[in-house]
């Protein structure tokens, strides 16, 4: 909250916004953004879209772990893994979606980490499908808790392979930022 109220009151209708520092470092790396510019909401993604949008906020572009943001695809907004995980199931559906076997699909399912899973998906030639999905659904669950009130997108990446996909809405949100757009 405090973070968001300092860039209102500098003047920024837009927001880039990272659960972590693995997004925050992804964000000045891959687009040389200003870390004094975003905000770090931790496991609170519906929370800080609701705060924004109170706080007259005009856009949030996430920018997130696989890790995390994959649970938002299935609508969880409390990342916390004590409130809710659906990880692998999330990948999983999204893969069926994308016409996985039923071996991919358990071997998704018996993985450990998103890592292991993308490795799954990739040796299976349905990684970029199945991210495609995941984006799609990421970009749903963000305009259905918003009521539509405000532009949201994300980009999201994994360590081992980097940038994964982004939402329909964030390369809109990215050209705003960038820009210093108030």
């Amino acid at each position: 909250r405090v973070e968001l109220n300092q860039r209102k009151a500098q003047g920024y209708d837009y927001v880039a916004v990272a659960p972590g520092n693995y997004g925050l470092d992804f964000m000045k790396e891959s687009y040389g953004y200003d870390l004094d510019r975003s905000v770090k909401c931790s496991n609170f993604i519906g929370e800080t879209i609701d705060m924004a949008i109170n706080m007259g906020a005009k856009g949030i572009l996430f920018i997130s772990h696989i890790g995390k943001f994959v649970k938002v695809a299935s609508g969880i907004m409390n990342t916390h893994s004590h409130n809710a995980d659906a990880r692998m199931e999330t990948l999983c559906a999204a893969a069926i979606r994308c016409g996985c076997t039923l071996e991919c699909a358990r071997e998704v399912l018996d993985c450990n980490t998103t890592d292991e899973a993308l490795q799954v998906l990739d040796s299976n030639q349905i990684l970029k499908k199945t991210m495609e999905e995941i984006m799609r659904q990421i970009q749903f669950y963000l305009d259905h808790h918003s009521y539509h009130q405000i532009l949201l997108g994300a980009v999201v990446f994994s360590n081992e392979y980097g940038y994964l996909g982004q939402t329909a809405d964030a390369g809109e949100l990215i050209n705003k930022i960038s820009k210093g757009e108030k």
